[in-house]
């Protein structure tokens, strides 16, 4: 009598070397990726220079002050490799586990016309999923469809930084109008309403409404000053044109 092994040795050969293809396959995927050209790897070359100085200035001081890192990656193709497995990928290959989980990555297919944008979990209290699917939808494909990549990138990250720095309750320079914008993305709690603050917004229109006042009361006491002054002169002369003249005047 064979052994039950023996009929389970052609299954579990192919099993071993499906494994052993698959991580072959891992491994060299991993040793092809390419490293990182600081925080835009333009390896397509689609993205203006002027766009990636800013990119570039945007990231380094949102990873200065929150420990956020960017990472946009532009490639010719994937070479048929799905574009969520070369993200994750790229994340492993150049970063560890913990800098991966404060991590925003956006990787741009060109030939496949493939985008994908990976947040670390470390980053769901800052950039919620359906703030980046917002980002993506309502910013970013319009202007990819139009080709303007650069364009594209900048203000995807300033939607980002602009809501991370929020969270974090830091200001960020390098984001123009900082101070002023407010992106669409990100909803912030309403403002609070007190009456002390209304009370202070009253005050000012409070003395503007006495000023007028007492002004409305000088112009019309000045008002009645003239018509007196101006009825005693012309009684006046009335009363010299209608006196009877002394004999003798021509």
């Amino acid at each position: 009598m064979r052994p039950v092994f023996g009929t389970l040795q052609w299954p579990l050969h192919l099993a071993l070397l499906w494994l052993f293809a698959a991580t072959v396959q891992a491994d060299s995927t991993h040793s092809a990726m390419p490293q990182p050209i600081g925080y835009v790897s333009d390896f397509a070359k689609v993205i203006a220079p002027a766009d990636e100085r800013r990119l570039a200035a945007i990231s380094e001081e949102l990873e200065r002050k929150t420990d956020v890192i960017v990472r946009v990656v532009t490639v010719p193709s994937l070479d048929g490799l799905d574009i969520e497995d070369f993200s994750r990928f790229l994340l492993e290959s150049w970063m560890d586990s913990g800098q991966a989980t404060k991590t925003i990555l956006i990787v741009d297919a060109v030939a496949d016309k493939r985008m994908r944008v990976s947040l670390g979990d470390g980053l769901n209290r800052m950039v919620t999923p359906a703030v980046s699917e917002t980002v993506q939808r309502q910013v970013m494909m319009p202007l990819l469809s139009r080709g303007h990549r650069g364009e594209a990138f900048v203000l995807a990250i300033t939607e980002f930084s602009v809501a991370i720095g929020r969270s974090q309750h830091v200001a960020l320079y390098s984001v123009p109008g900082y101070t002023r914008v407010y992106p669409a993305s990100f909803s912030a709690r309403p403002p609070v309403h007190s009456s002390t603050n209304e009370l202070l917004l009253f005050i000012p229109l409070l003395i503007f409404m006495v000023s007028m006042a007492r002004l409305e009361t000088k112009m019309a006491r000045a008002t009645v000053v003239f018509e007196d002054v101006f009825r005693a002169n012309l009684l006046r002369r009335r009363s010299k044109s209608t006196a009877p003249r002394p004999r003798g005047t021509p």
